[in-house]
């Protein structure tokens, strides 16, 4: 059976890495590096800024030796390039890693694998376990609220991500676990029940998003596979950022996504929106980043992208998808949120 990462998180202060830093590579974005401050009063063996993970900046990075000259374990601290960058660095050296978020942004904390871009496209690879996963809820309110609020775009995807596992079960025959999939289902009811606390930034919504993660991450590992969450309205999140060569804040964006998709697959859009809103996932600010246009021509171009990623089966390899329609389905987030396209 796999590990629960459950079991790696320890709720605690970040201050319980001091005695740990002289002989770590630290890993961060220099915003959360400054917010650590406060808490943080040595200073690591060595420092490197999460810049990118385009496979040419993390390979640089590695083969940067005096980095990690008299180095025992790599700590990540930040949002999710920080944490993948770690991740990387761990996977590929073998030392040991802890991970730090400083916003949960993205459930990329407490997932095994790497997220790695290569000539912009984005590839999961290798498998890494942490020593610990340190979540310090007064460091994570040291992020703007919308950072934290956010995150629980990668929760909000099951509502999305479900429909497609099932239509691909049934139009390909792929394995389906619907034990593994109302499991799943439930966690967005216990998000529904404590939206609240998401919104606030409250210990107690610190937390629970945590072990939401967790217990997300720990179903995909159950079944080998991303299925219970993640489908179409990440594909189309892919297709947006290869498209126009840019990233967005990933659980809003995530967010944006999954609402054009469910207004697709007409899955309850109301039902998702009114969760987010609730939440207070800012997706109207993703979609007047990207623009409404932008978005349409990712959503036409996003069943190719699948096919030549070798995505898994969703609503977007059903009927060709016209113009019309996916500007539609784009046209019903941003006309009822007042951006217009």
């Amino acid at each position: 059976m796999p590990i629960h990462p459950l079991q790696w998180v320890r709720f605690e202060s970040v201050a319980c890495l001091n005695p740990l830093l002289e002989t770590s590579l630290l890993v961060v974005d220099p915003q959360a590096w400054f917010a650590a401050r406060t808490w943080l009063t040595a200073n690591p063996r060595s420092l490197a800024r999460a810049e990118s993970l385009e496979a040419r900046a993390l390979d640089t990075l590695l083969n940067t030796r005096e980095a990690f000259e008299g180095v025992l374990r790599i700590v990540g601290l930040g949002g999710g390039t920080a944490m993948d960058t770690a991740k990387y660095l761990a996977w590929r050296t073998g030392l040991p890693l802890i991970l730090v978020p400083s916003a949960l942004t993205v459930d990329a904390p407490f997932t095994d694998s790497v997220a790695v871009r290569y000539d912009g496209r984005i590839r999961y690879t290798g498998s890494v376990a942490p020593e610990a996963i340190i979540v310090d809820a007064a460091l994570i309110r040291t992020a703007p609220a919308s950072l934290n609020r956010g995150g629980v775009g990668d929760i909000l995807s099951i509502h999305t991500a479900l429909y497609d596992w099932r239509l691909a079960h049934q139009r390909t025959g792929e394995p389906y676990d619907a034990a593994i999939a109302q499991q799943s289902a439930s966690l967005l009811e216990r998000l529904r029940a404590h939206s609240k606390e998401i919104y606030a930034v409250s210990d107690a919504g610190v937390r629970l998003l945590t072990e939401l993660f967790c217990e997300e991450v720990y179903l995909c590992l159950q079944v080998g596979s991303s299925r219970p969450e993640e489908g179409a309205e990440h594909h189309l999140l892919y297709t947006l950022e290869y498209l126009s060569g840019r990233t967005y804040l990933h659980g809003a964006a995530v967010t944006l996504c999954a609402l054009v998709i469910a207004h697709l697959q007409d899955n309850a859009p109301d039902e998702l929106r009114t969760l987010a809103d609730a939440c207070g996932v800012e997706y109207r600010a993703i979609l007047a980043q990207a623009g409404a246009d932008a978005l349409v021509q990712a959503l036409l171009h996003a069943p190719a992208y699948a096919r030549e990623e070798g995505l898994p089966y969703t609503v977007l390899m059903e009927t060709p998808l016209t113009h019309e329609r996916a500007r539609e389905a784009v046209a019903w987030v941003s006309n009822c949120d007042g951006v217009k396209s």
